[in-house]
């Protein structure tokens, strides 16, 4: 995916990008952050208490733009995105 096939680049930091899930994009929810599994717990439930709902997803090296190559095979494989969107909106 590329900004020339409509997909956008979200940035998890300087010169790494990680490209949006269409499908989900298409389902309304929206990417807040990529990290480690056992912190998103802590994300969920604040995203819980302000009316949100939420989804994660697993990521992979195919994952991430070309910025991010050893990086998205050592340690990043292990982490997950983590997605919201208002309650209601499909």
């Amino acid at each position: 995916m590329s900004e020339a096939d409509g997909s956008e680049p979200v940035y998890c930091a300087a010169g790494i990008q990680i490209m949006r899930s269409a499908d989900l994009a298409a389902d309304g929810w929206e990417r807040r952050t990529v990290g480690d599994p056992e912190r998103m717990a802590e994300l969920i439930d604040l995203y819980v208490s302000l009316g949100f709902e939420t989804t994660t997803t697993e990521l992979d090296p195919s994952s991430f733009g070309e910025a991010c190559t050893s990086c998205a095979i050592s340690a990043c494989t292990t982490y997950v995105a983590l997605y919201t969107r208002r309650q209601n909106a499909s």
